[in-house]
């Protein structure tokens, strides 16, 4: 279950030195830098390493992050830094055939890590501005959209105790917060 708490507030935390919330964090972003790290062309092992690495260096700059809405791309960059390094130190000086197959692959790649990092980047903006929204939005869009099943609009009334007459108006003005809280974040409305 995602942590109920903003990268802010688990920042904070995390700075205060309280385990829960770097398991929090760690839980949030550990999809985002494997596939990150993955579509860098690195193994399973090295991609691990490059892990260990990226969250090492967050917990040393922990205190020194100032816009936690911007978490997402600074482990992404980091993330991008790390790999692009190891896979300097472990590669052989290349043919010149290999130097054009690899250009080739590498700007294929970055079309897809593109579209992969954004998906990975929205993803935990969504999740933060779920946290912001307030908690009678954040239960009707969780039920609405993230829970397994699609449970009807008479469940989701049972549930909430909302008449089945109030849930539309009240998921469009839900999603009128996430729009706006989405786009103080910086997320495109693509």
């Amino acid at each position: 279950m995602p942590s109920p708490h903003s990268d802010g507030e688990l920042l904070a935390a995390c700075a205060n030195q309280e385990g829960w919330a770097w398991d929090a964090l760690v839980d949030r972003y550990a999809g985002l830098v494997y596939s990150v790290a993955l579509r860098a062309g690195l193994s399973q092992e090295d991609a691990a390493d490059v892990f260990q690495t990226v969250f090492a260096t967050l917990l040393e700059h922990v205190e020194g992050i100032r816009t936690p809405q911007g978490l997402a791309a600074w482990l992404i960059t980091t993330t991008k830094r790390e790999a692009w390094r190891l896979a300097r130190r472990s590669q052989r000086e290349p043919a010149a055939s290999e130097v054009a197959e690899a250009l080739a692959t590498a700007a294929a790649w970055q079309n897809s890590a593109r579209a992969e990092e954004r998906h990975w980047a929205d993803r935990a903006l969504i999740a933060e501005a779920l946290q912001q929204v307030g908690e009678r939005c954040r239960q009707l869009l969780t039920l609405l959209y993230l829970e397994p099943g699609e449970p009807s609009y008479d469940e989701i009334s049972a549930r909430l105790k909302m008449p089945v007459g109030s849930i539309g108006p009240t998921r469009a003005r839900c999603l009128a917060k996430m729009r706006e809280l989405l786009r103080r974040m910086g997320m495109d409305e693509g």
